[in-house]
């Protein structure tokens, strides 16, 4: 009598991959992972001195500083999603799935600094790339 000693093994891997095939027919959804996809940036805060530097000055932005703040991602509906903080470094990052959102900068209980909110489009296994800047009023 010969023996099969993979037949089971080799039948186990059959029956997983016509399951799967099968579910996929009948519109059962078979889970796979998609590669990240999100938000990121940076935050500024400008102006930070009072006088703007004279054009051809050496540093680009003497008058902008990275800013740490909290943000509020809203969906379509303006539903809250997520928040996220920036670091001193000014820099955020957030998973998100594909979608429209907006970037709403939280604000404190002055009038300054303030920030505009922004539209984003996250598409599948990328991050949206942003800068927001938090304007300081001086003027």
């Amino acid at each position: 009598m010969m023996r099969f000693p993979r037949l089971p093994a080799f039948l186990a891997l059959t029956g997983l991959a016509v399951f799967v095939i099968g579910c996929s027919e009948i519109g059962i959804p078979v889970v796979t992972e998609s590669p990240p996809s999100g938000i990121r940036g940076v935050v500024t805060l400008s102006p930070t001195c009072p006088v703007e530097a004279s054009p051809g000055a050496n540093d680009p932005e003497p008058c902008v500083t990275f800013y740490a703040a909290t943000l509020v991602v809203l969906d379509g509906e303006s539903a809250v999603v997520t928040r996220v903080t920036s670091g001193s470094d000014g820099q955020f990052s957030v998973n998100v799935p594909p979608g429209e959102y907006v970037l709403a900068p939280e604000t404190g209980q002055d009038s300054y600094p303030i920030a505009q909110p922004q539209s984003v489009v996250v598409v599948p296994g990328q991050y949206a790339e942003v800068e927001i800047n938090y304007d300081t009023g001086i003027r």
